[in-house]
């Protein structure tokens, strides 16, 4: 593999990982004997906003590697669909009996039926259904952007910058246009924070797409700097904005950090790699389901430490419980990955192979 490719697959594991410290230590940090030592990593963590910097560092990857992916394998649209279905759905699916499973277990919650079948599309959010796990508004990001590219090969653009920027923009557009209404008493201001943040996130993945054109082709390079400029310049007005006391997020500075935080992370794994460890290089093999399922392991001992047996954990250091629940993700991703998600990628590429063919567009990125 590559060299800057399988460095992708490290950055992977580090993105999950960070999203794994965000979410432990938000729940941890409730509990006060763990909060009397841990509030200052506590808040280290979530100044920078670990889980944030992680999701972006996705979604660059994601348009880095899904736009070529289908670009260069030489298959159709229905073969590349296939795959796509069996590589995220049926790991997502277990995770979502999961943690339904567990809060009616053990908390005593219950979801409607409507809203348990509206998360098993991924596409809950735009039908105005809550999700049953907060991170799954970023898997409806990842479908519409498999849309727009499905979309954008079908019309023999997704290999053209030109296309790719204005694609870029007018996502800006709509994200831009969203604050704006957001601010008035229009339906948009109803509507939750993560799901007015859909526009710009598919832009952002379009900037890893342009990054990827420039990589392979060693051109477009104007293409790729405005779609950067332009999206990595909202996260700025937004702090102007806030300079002016006219604040869209309540906290700008993290706000703009995390975005060119992410930026500069995945510019480093991209363009200025080291030596990949290959045995971190694994944890981006299982990062999907890291993401998927760490939030149940944070859950089970979250529960653990509310026991009135479980009391003696509440003595352990948040950085412990940061390693051992990190550790205890890995573990289990590892589990469900070869247990769920790799037999379900053999099947989906035996399927596909059956229903494959050359998609006539095959020829790398071009234009430009």
């Amino acid at each position: 593999m590559n060299t800057r490719l399988l460095n992708l697959d490290v950055l992977r594991g580090l993105a999950a990982t960070l999203v794994v410290w965000q979410h432990s230590s938000e729940v941890f940090i409730r509990t006060p004997s763990i909060a009397q030592h841990g509030s200052a990593l506590a808040e280290f963590i979530s100044q920078l906003d670990f889980g944030r910097i992680g999701v972006l560092c996705f979604f660059l990857i994601s348009g880095f590697v899904i736009p070529h992916s289908l670009l260069a394998s030489n298959r159709t649209l229905k073969s590349f669909a296939i795959r796509r279905f069996f590589r995220l759905y049926p790991a997502y699916w277990l995770s979502l009996t999961a943690i339904i499973g567990l809060t009616w277990l053990l908390a005593d919650r219950t979801f409607s039926a409507s809203t348990i079948l509206a998360n098993t599309t991924m596409l809950q959010g735009l039908m105005g259904f809550e999700s049953v796990q907060i991170l799954y508004w970023t898997l409806t990001v990842e479908l519409l952007f498999y849309c727009l590219c499905a979309l954008m090969f079908t019309l023999r653009l997704l290999g053209n910058p030109r296309y790719l920027l204005l694609v870029c923009w007018g996502a800006l557009s709509v994200f831009v246009s969203m604050q704006l209404l957001g601010q008035s008493s229009t339906p948009i201001s109803q509507l939750p924070a993560t799901t007015t943040y859909l526009p710009f996130a598919i832009a952002v993945m379009f900037c890893g797409t342009l990054l990827r054109y420039c990589y392979e082709t060693r051109r477009g390079y104007r293409y790729m700097l405005w779609g950067l400029v332009s999206t990595f310049s909202i996260p700025l007005l937004v702090m102007a904005m806030h300079l002016l006391g006219k604040s869209i997020s309540e906290t700008p500075l993290r706000f703009v950090s995390s975005h060119f935080i992410a930026l500069a992370i995945f510019l480093v794994f991209v363009l200025l790699p080291p030596k990949p460890i290959r045995h971190l290089a694994a944890l981006g093999t299982i990062s999907y389901s890291i993401y998927l399922f760490h939030l149940i392991v944070v859950f089970l001992v979250s529960w653990a430490i509310s026991q009135p047996w479980g009391q003696e954990l509440t003595s352990i250091s948040l950085s412990t419980l940061l390693v051992a629940v990190t550790l205890l993700s890995f573990a289990l991703a590892a589990a469900i990955y070869w247990l769920v998600e790799r037999p379900c990628m053999q099947f989906g590429r035996f399927l596909s192979d059956r229903n494959g063919g050359l998609n006539r567009s095959g020829e790398m990125l071009r234009g430009g």
